[in-house]
């Protein structure tokens, strides 16, 4: 019964994960310019580094998953930050050349895997996000975390699911890659720029 519920506590931390990490956001956008600027390895790298800080949110959420009702007010102020990073991030894609920014992937080739974790660790709602997860799944009776065996397996978990997401939008996008560039050229970092700005001011809209 401990391996079963170990085995249920994982694969419910992947779909969960693999669900949410679906929305938009700073990792996804990263992964796609990295597949785009550079190869599919690269962005793959970028994808995992992106994935590591859901085992840091996921274990907080379950260090602090009775506060849950102290965080109704605080979560609305970090999806106004996501927002937020997503604009910069955006603008910054706008002003930046495509050439120029080729050539500083190269220099910088193999640091995809540290750019990817801070993008990771700079998304401010994945540890609201797993509070609330954690909570419901207990109140729902869906799942009782009644062993760190369970915690430990739902933890790491968090982390595969949101890596086999990062993994499909990178083969995707590396595999897309030529058509990209026929239909948008050589501005393909202004247009995810302004794809990624509108992103921003759709969510800013919905949650205001």
């Amino acid at each position: 019964m401990s391996l079963f519920l170990v085995i249920k506590a994982f694969l419910l931390a992947v779909g969960i994960s693999f669900c949410g990490s679906v929305q938009l956001g700073p990792v996804n956008f990263g992964t796609i310019h990295t597949a785009l600027n550079k190869h599919k390895n690269a962005a793959i790298r970028f994808g995992f580094g992106g994935s590591l800080p859901e085992l840091l949110y996921c274990a907080l959420a379950f260090g602090s998953a009775g506060i849950l009702e102290q965080f109704g007010l605080f979560q609305d102020y970090l999806k106004y930050l996501t927002s937020g990073i997503l604009f910069v991030f955006g603008l910054v894609l706008i002003f930046q050349k495509s050439g120029d920014g080729k050539r500083s992937y190269q220099v910088k080739d193999g640091n995809e895997l540290w750019w990817g974790a801070t993008f990771g660790l700079f998304n401010p709602q994945l540890y609201p996000f797993w509070l609330f997860i954690i909570a419901y799944l207990k109140s729902n009776d869906i799942h009782h975390f009644t062993s760190l065996s369970t915690q430990v397996a739902f933890t790491i978990g968090t982390a595969v699911g949101a890596f086999v997401l990062q993994y499909l939008v990178a083969v995707l996008a590396s595999k897309n890659r030529a058509f990209i560039y026929t239909k948008i050229t050589k501005n393909y970092n202004k247009v995810l720029g302004a794809v990624i700005i509108a992103v921003a001011i759709i969510q800013l809209v919905i949650n205001s």
